[in-house]
Order: structure tokens, then C-alpha cells, then sequence
């Protein structure tokens, strides 16, 4: 045989085992096993296994990237790439989902076997070359009872919330900011004003003024200022005095002008308001 024809032959020979090579795919370990729950009954759902890039024995590319396998019934059946004599100490994580959510999470090493291994076999509880147990997957808001709806139902910061400051809440139930003074007082409503103001509103009926009533005397004086003063009715023998014309009044003072003056046995009646405007 020509030496250009040996050449060529040795050259497709070895197009051919490169392509025989490259096609081939990396062993695997069938994991086969009955899953049950605490109660007894079959765990049915779905197991997520993810893992991040590694070399298989054979060399193989594994590249991160993830798949879902259904368990129904309990069943249990994947082949998977071996890891326990990869480079870089890989491992599988596996999440076993139920009813739209995470029950639990596992990690997995996988030895290169011909005999399908069960579940028990291949269960780690920390990553290789770690003593460390990892912490448990993140859980879901759905995975505990009640805290969707108690979130929910608390009150959220309103554009109006500020730090330091006494907290409301607003209209639409969210929690505001007071707004006043340092100095003001918080009245329930969240209203403000100075403190010791009073807001209340007081009524003193058919109060008979203070003083000599002998046709002589004209002043005459009520228990409290009247607020406001026009508030205040005063009454002679049933008659309205009204307010310049018969009496002047200054706070809780009255002073009858002399054509007004009270003789004796006349009966004067106070009603007025206090304490608001």
C-alpha cells in the first residue's frame, strides 16, 4: 500500500474514534427506590435535582443545570453520573416538592455502581469535603400557615411616615406621621395643639349670679367665664337682658348699667357655655 493511501487511512481512523468519543456518553448509576411518608402512605410528587458543573470519571462535561423526576406512588427511578470519583466534589441537590411546595431537601453522592442503590445509599448530610451541615432550603411565604394573611393585615408606611415622629393611623389604614409642633400635645383623633388648651365644651344652666340684689347694688359675679361671651343668656324676673344695653361683662364679672340695675326681690338666672370657642 502507498504511503499517501496509509496516511489517509490512519487520518479516517482517527476522525472515526474522535467521533466514536465524542458521542459517547458518561456511565450512570440508577437510583431506585420506594418513598414512603411519616404515615405510612406513599410520598407522591416530584424530585428537582440540580448540581453544578463537574468532570466525570470518563472525563465528561457536566455543566450546571437541573431536572424533575415525578415519584408516583412512592417510585423513585433516575440514572445519574456518578459523583463520588468526579473532580471538584461534586454533588446533587435534591428537593422533593408536594402540593405546590418544598417539603424537604437533601443532598446526594452518587458512587459508580452496576447494582441500582437506594435513596439511603447515596444521602450525605453535608457537602463533600464538609463538615458543616448546610442550612435548610429557603422557605416559602406558602410553606407557613397564616403568615401570607397576617402580613397582610398589618398596617404599611404611608407617603406621610416620618422618623421621630408620633405615628397615626390614616384614613386607609396605613401609619402616618403626626404633624405639629414639638411642643403640641396628640389629641386621639391625631389632631395637635398646645398642651393644657382645653377642647371641651361645658354648659351651666339657670346659675344664679353672686351678689346683693337691693336696688342699689350692680355687680355681680358668675362661677365661671362664659366661652364665648355671647354664649351667655342672663335673665331678669324672666326677662333677656341683652348684653350693652343692660349688663357689661368682663370674664365671670357682670355689671348692671343703673337703668338696669336689679331691685330687691328680683330673681336673676345665668345659662352659658364654657370652655370652647
Amino acid at each position: 500500500m502507498s504511503a499517501p493511501r496509509l496516511k489517509s487511512l490512519f487520518l479516517a481512523l482517527a476522525v472515526l474514534l474522535l467521533g466514536t468519543r465524542a458521542t459517547a456518553a458518561p456511565p450512570l448509576t440508577q437510583i431506585h427506590d420506594v418513598l414512603y411518608k411519616a404515615d405510612g402512605t406513599p410520598f407522591t410528587g416530584s424530585a428537582s435535582i440540580s448540581w453544578r458543573s463537574f468532570v466525570a470519571a470518563d472525563s465528561s462535561n457536566i455543566p450546571t443545570n437541573s431536572i424533575s423526576v415525578q415519584v408516583v406512588g412512592g417510585l423513585l427511578r433516575v440514572r445519574l453520573v456518578p459523583t463520588t470519583n468526579a473532580t471538584g466534589g461534586a454533588y446533587y441537590i435534591v428537593r422533593f416538592n408536594a402540593d405546590g411546595k418544598t417539603q424537604f431537601t437533601e443532598l446526594w453522592a452518587v458512587p459508580p455502581s452496576a447494582l441500582p442503590l437506594a435513596v439511603k445509599d447515596i444521602r450525605i448530610p453535608s457537602p463533600p469535603g464538609s463538615s458543616v451541615t448546610p442550612p435548610p432550603s429557603v422557605v416559602q411565604m406558602a410553606d407557613v400557615t397564616g403568615l401570607v394573611e397576617a402580613l397582610a393585615d398589618r398596617p404599611t408606611k404611608s407617603i406621610g411616615f416620618a422618623p421621630n415622629r408620633a405615628a397615626l393611623i390614616d384614613a386607609t389604614g396605613e401609619i402616618a406621621a403626626v404633624s405639629g409642633s414639638p411642643s403640641d400635645c396628640v389629641r386621639a383623633d391625631g389632631t395637635t395643639g398646645p398642651c393644657g388648651a382645653s377642647t371641651t365644651i361645658g354648659f351651666v344652666d339657670m346659675e344664679t349670679p353672686t351678689g346683693t340684689v337691693n336696688g342699689v347694688n350692680t355687680s355681680f359675679t358668675l362661677t365661671q367665664a362664659p366661652a364665648p361671651a355671647a354664649s351667655l343668656h342672663l335673665y331678669r324676673n324672666g326677662i333677656l337682658q341683652k348684653p350693652a344695653l343692660d349688663y357689661l361683662l368682663s370674664g365671670n364679672a357682670v355689671t348692671f348699667l343703673s337703668v338696669a340695675t336689679p331691685q330687691t326681690g328680683d330673681l336673676l338666672v345665668a345659662s352659658y357655655r364654657t370652655g370652647g370657642q
